[in-house]
């Protein structure tokens, strides 16, 4: 407890099932009770694939970031990924993957990974799906979308996931993550509209300018 008392203190976990996750949940929970107001540790659950039910309304209560890897969210695997989840995982953890909307929704602060490009990143959280228009290899083409269709994300929240909130899971909201006064002004300029663009074939885009502190790069 000694260490969780120290100011600034980051810890960035990679917990890809619900069992790991359920423990740094039930970690946090445990120091925020004994720390009160002297806890300050910044927590993220990294790479996160299967939460427990009962642990979704947990990140928001307890404050803990959650970090999703996006373009795993067509399975991962290519062909019908479900089949092979399903014998590896049985039917209810199966159906239960890659749960960010309903996070999002309760409240907690969805951050995204890249491990790839964001813009197939992108694709993928909106689509759970790799098609033919896809920016990815031919083998990790999937013959529908992910189940369940309803934690596909809209692209506004893909971009809060890119953006400001990843600046927020880092502390350098004040300087990063949103165009405002008095902060950094790097931004990417598109030739499409990235709110109303397709969502199929979304990861070919990309920026024509990139400026970074106010200065043109490219």
């Amino acid at each position: 407890m000694k260490l969780l008392n120290e100011a600034g203190l980051d810890l960035h976990l990679h917990t890809v099932g619900e069992r790991a996750s359920h423990i740094v949940l039930d970690g946090v929970e445990m120091a925020r009770k004994e720390l009160g107001d002297d806890y300050h540790v910044k927590v993220t659950c990294a790479h996160l694939e299967i939460q427990d039910d009962a642990d979704l309304k947990r990140f928001a209560e307890l404050g803990v970031f959650a970090d999703y890897t996006p373009w795993w969210h067509a399975g991962n695997m290519g062909g019908e990924p479900i089949n092979t989840w399903r014998e590896l995982l049985g039917e209810k953890r199966a159906l239960s993957m890659y749960r960010c909307k309903s996070l999002m929704d309760s409240g907690a602060i969805v951050t995204f990974s890249s491990n790839w490009s964001p813009y197939l990143g992108m694709e993928v959280g909106m689509t759970r799906h790799i098609t033919d228009k896809t920016k990815a290899l031919e083998h990790s083409r999937t013959k529908e979308a992910y189940p369940p269709v309803s934690e596909q994300m809209s692209i506004e929240e893909m971009l809060l996931g890119y953006t400001i909130n990843g600046a927020k899971q880092l502390g350098i909201e004040a300087a990063k993550g949103s165009i405002a006064t008095g902060k950094d002004a790097d931004f990417l300029v598109f030739d499409t509209d990235l709110r109303t663009a397709e969502h199929d074939g979304f990861s070919n885009l990309g920026p024509s300018e990139i400026y970074f502190t106010g200065k043109k790069m490219n």
